[in-house]
Formats: structure tokens, C-alpha cells, sequence
């Protein structure tokens, strides 16, 4: 009797924890412990280089990651050496020691985790083979938040292209051209305790995917074809269904976010000729829009205008400007946060800047944008970091 009860009390609590798991995956409630804050991706250059967490944020610059005190906005690089320089190191021979160094290489698009009290971040490591012999590997690091612990969780099986962290999942993409592989591009995911590698989906052809991103419970991405241009794909996380959504022959997506219960892309069919489409947090109801726009949230969206740099803001409620920004650049990139909007910005040193503005103070436009970093070239990319 007794071992029939036991039975019984583990399949209830099997049972409990499956309907558990199924339960988070098909919540659209945001959980900041688990869930990818798709509003910090780069919508240029395909990266992901902000998290925030309940007191601040991880940002990388280059090749270092800092964390910066929402209180106080001053930030310090995650390493916890004594006597490390950190960025502002000349020694090339002293350059990977620093804690908060990652290593990338060109082909790999950042893409900063926040899980469970711990970041994730793909990268390369020269590793050694089973026969003792050095090997370039794609791995995702977990790492500490303060920086003085990293570990391996996982080898990729695949070259990866980008990867992101959600409610208990690794998410990659990976282009085989990389590497001169006839295999066909495709989309992965892998248990982030350990476990095999699972193919979501695989392109027709060798085609670029990009843009992987959360949009409530699907993974949603864009794959480039040669012939046919962009197609936004849906991976429904629920039950595994694939759904395309096409905006015509020749059509390039530029980028999506999410706004007030609509998905917005901004597409463009020639140069300059830019348009806004969007449709619902499913892929349906596609509708092209009045305004263009590449960049949206809850509360407003912000048209660029590429010739003069600037950044109109609009209320959504009353369609009017609410102010203007001037912090664009060559090669910048623009994330509306929940608290505060940042811009990356290349300065004239060869390295890059980072601006913000509390949410708050969006109205009073420039004079209310402030500095957070301002960074050289030698600081931001040191010159022996694989390429």
C-alpha cells in the first residue's frame, strides 16, 4: 500500500510540475527572472547588448561589459580583479585578463542574457579537442553578476549566428556559408540546464536569418531570400507551428517591435522608400500604416530622418510631436527601455558613446539627454581580440 501511495505522490507532483512548465510557456505575463527583453535589441546590427535587472543594467561596449547603478547612472566594469585595468589596458599581453572582457569575433552578433541571477552571452573559446590540440569553438558563457565566475554551459553544435535566453531555453540562429557547408541555415534550441540540440526550423535554401526575437509566446525572426526579399517567421512556442508573413517581392524588413498589442515593422523596397506595416502579436491582420517609423513602444514612436539625423517623437494617443532628438550618428543604434531610452553613437575617436534620457524627461528633448559613456577606439576594442 504504502508503495502505491509513493507511486501515486510522484506522479502528482510530475504531473504539477508539467503543468507548471506548460503554464510559463504560455503566459504573456513579462517575468524579468526568465524572459528576453526584446526592446534592447539593435535593430542596425542585429545585437542585443542591454539587460536590465531590478537596480541596473549590463551593458556591453565593445568587447567589456559594465554594470550601471539605476540610481546613480555611473557605471563600473564587471571585474572584480585587483589592480585590472580593465579598458583602459595597453598591455595586449594583459588584455583577456580582464573579467569583463568577452570574446566575439566578426561574425558573431552580441547578444547580452539576463536569466535567473546569472548573465548568458555567446561566444568564442579556443578550446582543446580530444587529441590535445587547440579548436575555435561557439559556447555560451554564464557568468556571474559580479563578474568573477564563468562557466561553459554549452558547445554549439552549429556555427551561431546570434543567440538568446528564454523562460528555460537557449534560441540560435546559424548560417552554415560561414564555413562553406552546403547545409541549409537554420533556426536551434537547447535546454539552458543541458541537454540535446533541437531543429526548429530550416530555411528552403542557405537563405540569412536574423532578428530573433520574443513577441508574447512566439519566436519570431526574419529570413532574407536572394529571390522573394523578407519574410517574418513565427515559431509558436506553444505548439510548434510555423507561420510566414510576406510583405511582397523584393520587400526588405528592416525591423520589428512591439507596441500596444501590434507588431510594427519598418520595410523598405528602394532606397529611401520606406514604409511602416504591422499586424497582431500572431502574425494576422497585416496593415499598412500611415506614419514610418522604426522604432515604437507603449507610449510613443519615433520617425528618424537618416539625411539631417535627427529623432521625432509621437504621443500614439494624440498623433502630435512631442519633441525632437539629435543624438543619432554614423552607425548608431537606439533602444527604447522601459525606464530610460539610450543611443549608441560612434564619436570621432573611433569609439563609441552612449547617451541616455529617463522616460520621465522625453518631453523636454535634448537638454534632458545625458552622457553615460564616451569611450576610444583602444578602449572599446582592443587589438587582439579575434577577428
Amino acid at each position: 500500500m504504502k508503495k502505491i501511495l509513493l507511486i501515486l505522490c510522484m506522479l502528482v507532483l510530475f504531473l504539477t510540475a508539467c503543468g507548471s512548465d506548460q503554464a510559463e510557456v504560455e503566459s504573456e505575463e513579462f517575468n524579468l527572472e526568465t524572459d528576453f527583453q526584446s526592446e534592447y535589441c539593435d535593430l542596425t546590427m542585429d545585437s542585443h547588448p542591454i539587460v536590465e535587472v531590478e537596480d541596473g543594467y549590463y551593458i556591453i561596449v565593445g568587447y567589456y561589459i559594465y554594470y550601471v547603478d539605476k540610481e546613480t547612472m555611473e557605471y563600473t566594469p564587471l571585474c572584480n580583479k585587483p589592480n585590472c585595468l580593465h579598458q583602459e589596458e595597453t598591455d595586449q599581453t594583459k588584455v583577456m585578463d580582464c573579467n569583463a572582457m568577452v570574446r566575439l569575433n566578426i561574425s558573431l552578433h552580441t547578444s547580452l542574457n539576463y536569466y535567473n541571477q546569472h548573465l548568458y552571452i555567446a561566444a568564442v573559446e579556443l578550446l582543446i579537442d580530444e587529441n590535445g590540440m587547440p579548436e575555435t569553438k561557439y559556447v555560451m558563457d554564464k557568468i556571474s553578476l559580479d563578474g568573477g565566475e564563468r562557466e561553459i554551459v554549452h558547445e554549439f553544435e552549429n556555427p551561431v549566428d546570434t543567440a538568446i535566453v528564454h523562460r528555460g531555453y537557449i534560441y540560435y540562429s546559424s548560417s552554415f556559408s560561414q564555413i562553406g557547408s552546403n547545409e541549409k541555415t537554420g533556426v536551434y534550441r537547447v535546454p539552458i540546464e543541458g541537454g540535446e540540440e533541437e531543429l526548429l526550423y530550416s530555411a528552403e535554401n542557405d537563405n540569412q536569418i536574423s532578428y530573433l526575437r520574443i513577441i508574447g509566446t512566439n519566436l519570431s525572426f526574419t529570413e532574407y531570400d536572394e529571390e522573394q526579399g523578407d519574410s517574418v517567421c513565427w515559431y509558436n512556442l506553444v505548439d510548434g507551428e510555423v507561420k510566414k508573413t510576406s510583405f511582397g517581392d523584393g520587400i526588405d524588413v528592416v525591423a520589428d517591435r512591439v507596441a500596444n498589442g501590434r507588431v510594427y515593422y519598418r520595410t523598405m523596397k528602394e532606397y529611401k522608400d520606406y514604409n511602416t506595416w504591422s499586424t497582431n502579436l500572431d502574425g494576422n491582420d497585416e496593415k499598412k500604416e500611415s506614419f514610418v517609423s522604426q522604432h515604437q513602444d507603449d507610449d510613443y514612436y519615433y520617425e528618424t530622418n537618416p539625411e539631417d539625423k535627427t529623432q521625432t517623437v509621437y504621443d500614439w494617443k494624440t498623433q502630435k510631436k512631442v519633441t525632437e532628438f539629435s543624438q543619432l550618428g554614423g552607425g548608431d543604434s537606439f533602444f527604447a527601455g522601459k525606464g530610460k531610452l539610450f543611443w549608441y553613437v560612434l564619436n570621432d575617436r573611433g569609439g563609441i558613446k552612449v547617451s541616455y534620457i529617463d522616460r520621465e524627461d522625453i518631453a523636454k528633448g535634448n537638454t534632458a539627454v545625458k552622457v553615460l559613456m564616451d569611450f576610444s577606439k583602444s578602449e572599446t576594442r582592443p587589438g587582439i581580440v579575434i577577428e
